[in-house]
């Protein structure tokens, strides 16, 4: 923390004096150590402290350190701007203008930004040192599935109730067996532990949730198996989850909180709108590229599963020929043969969605929020997937967190993935999150790692 504080401190110095010099053309005599920038420098700092900048073990785990920095740096500069509107134009003059300002809080967001993501792969060379205790009272393939694609380089400690694994689960060289729920103590004492994760408390014996209850106190971080699907892997497990977790756990805010859905729905018209003003002429050459490779129809009208399970016609850019669906509803593919010229890139880029901004309008969907379903699909999903009815306790989305935190899926696996991405966003969201969203959104756009 004090090296990242450090790092911030001389960025902010350096940067507001290379840019005094190269606006103004000339040198700060007191190299801008003024009361304006020691409120800058605190500003920051607080703002940095208050998306946890300051350490790389956030609880913010579904914002990336790119989110969390541009909103600091943007808190920053939004509370500069509301002190100017309250005091006067005289506030930020002198040695800090306008346009010194704006040039150094740029630069200092790529300054810290840079060196933290230096600081991070340090970070992760040092995980291989990372131990992770797990007190196992069934089989949780699905968890150590998980654990082992996001979590690779960190080593797993089983404890089970006699000592011996399941029969049908493996261990591999960052999982091992460490002994039995009695060695508990014995195992800590000997190797340090990020934290211990409890699988279930339902079947633990009470002498161990006593002993679990002394480590907590003692320093050592207790997790339920699904506040740490939360905290680290940023979405909630389904295959784990009980009925009386689900009545009792708490957010869940967008399903009753109504003037969060009502700033929620201003929020999408007024995104819809502009968005709809920006992309008028791409949306006018996308129907023209569609008309003179493939004719008409331009759009493609298919009927998708809404909120509280209601039907609504959702539009998009015809990607397919005309006939793509003669023999029945059917999951898209990758490199699939029913597409049009350019049809591949339409959805790379997701320009294909883009007449969905007309639903949004409408009240039938988000801009933020699960994927709508195909009816179709939806039946035998919900008899295969734990949990599936409860994406349709909101509106869907154009993009969601499913969307940028999985990509495409066309399987029922696929399926049961997302519903935990958007589980998590049910049942976290807030403002910060939809920022997220937003940011990981046009990054899959510029970038094409669409489907």
């Amino acid at each position: 923390m004090l090296m990242l504080l450090a790092i911030d401190f001389v960025g902010i110095l350096i940067l507001f004096n290379l840019n005094h010099w190269l606006i103004a053309d000339a040198v700060a005599t007191d190299l801008l150590l003024t009361w304006k920038l020691a409120l800058i420098l605190g500003m920051t700092f607080l703002y940095f402290y208050l998306m946890d900048l300051y350490t790389f073990d956030s609880p913010f785990g579904q914002l990336g350190m790119l989110e969390r920095s541009f909103i600091a740096i943007a808190l920053t500069g939004i509370s500069i701007a509301l002190l100017v509107y309250l005091i006067g134009p005289g506030f930020i003059g002198g040695f800090v203008g306008r346009g010194v300002l704006a040039a150094s809080l740029i630069m200092v967001w790529l300054w810290s930004l840079g060196f933290r993501y230096v600081a991070n792969l340090w970070f992760v060379e040092q995980r291989s040192q990372i131990h992770w205790l797990v007190i196992v009272d069934d089989d949780p393939d699905q968890f150590f599935a998980d654990f082992r694609k996001d979590f690779s380089a960190e080593t797993v400690l089983l404890l089970t109730e006699d000592g011996s694994l399941p029969a049908n689960m493996e261990t591999n060289a960052s999982t091992r067996l460490a002994g039995a729920w009695s060695d508990l103590d014995q195992v800590i004492a000997q190797t340090p532990v990020s934290g211990v994760i409890v699988t279930s408390l339902e079947q633990v014996p009470d002498q161990l949730v006593s002993r679990l209850m002394d480590i907590r106190i003692h320093g050592t971080r207790i997790y339920r198996l699904s506040d740490f699907y939360e905290q680290y892997l940023s979405r909630v497990p389904i295959f784990h989850l009980s009925p009386q977790w689900l009545t009792t756990a708490h957010g869940f805010e967008l399903i009753h909180n109504r003037i969060g859905l009502r700033f929620k729905r201003y929020v999408d018209v007024l995104i819809a709108l502009l968005a709809g003003l920006i992309a008028l002429p791409l949306m006018v050459a996308t129907a023209t590229l569609i008309l003179l490779s493939s004719g008409t129809p331009l759009l493609y009208r298919q009927t998708r599963t809404g909120e509280n399970n209601q039907p609504f016609t959702c539009y998009k850019f015809r990607t397919m020929v005309a006939s793509a669906e003669a023999d029945g509803a059917q999951y898209a593919q990758v490199n699939d043969p029913r597409l049009i010229p350019f049809g591949r890139y339409l959805r790379k880029y997701r320009l294909d969605e883009l007449p969905q901004l007309w639903n949004v309008l409408k009240g039938e969907m988000s801009f933020i929020g699960p994927r709508p379903e195909r009816p179709e699909f939806i039946q035998n999903l919900e008899k295969a997937i734990p949990y599936y009815n409860l994406r349709h306790t909101v509106k869907p989305g154009i993009t969601g967190w499913a969307q940028v935190m999985y990509g495409y899926g066309d399987t029922e696996s696929d399926a049961a993935q997302k519903l935990q991405y958007d589980l998590f966003y049910v049942k976290n969201y807030s403002l910060l999150l939809d920022i997220s969203i937003l940011i990981k959104s046009i990054k899959v756009i510029l970038f094409g790692t669409g489907r």
